[in-house]
């Protein structure tokens, strides 16, 4: 999955979008190490189906930066459904 973010808090928060992936457009987000994927829809900012929750202060940072670079993430989205590269938005 390429990132489409730039590292947010020292490299321990990362978006990605995956190239073969299912609708509707989402981005994945990594936290430090931890192997679950939280997943979050572009267009509505739900989170969908979290294993568990991010803290608050992260789930916030996320949705006001998904509600900035929606236009530019649903292009990289649409980028990625059609297997061309995906560029870093923000």
């Amino acid at each position: 999955m390429p990132p489409v973010s730039h590292p947010f808090l020292k490299g321990n928060l990362i978006c990605y979008i995956n190239y073969i992936d299912h609708a509707p457009p989402h981005i994945h987000v990594k936290y430090q190490q931890d192997v679950s994927s939280y997943r979050i829809d572009i267009k509505t900012r739900q989170w969908l189906q979290p294993e568990r929750p991010l803290p608050n202060k992260l789930k916030r940072l996320i949705e006001a930066w998904v509600e900035v670079h929606e236009e530019d993430l649903l292009i990289q989205w649409n980028n990625a459904r059609k297997h061309l590269p995906v560029k870093i938005v923000g």
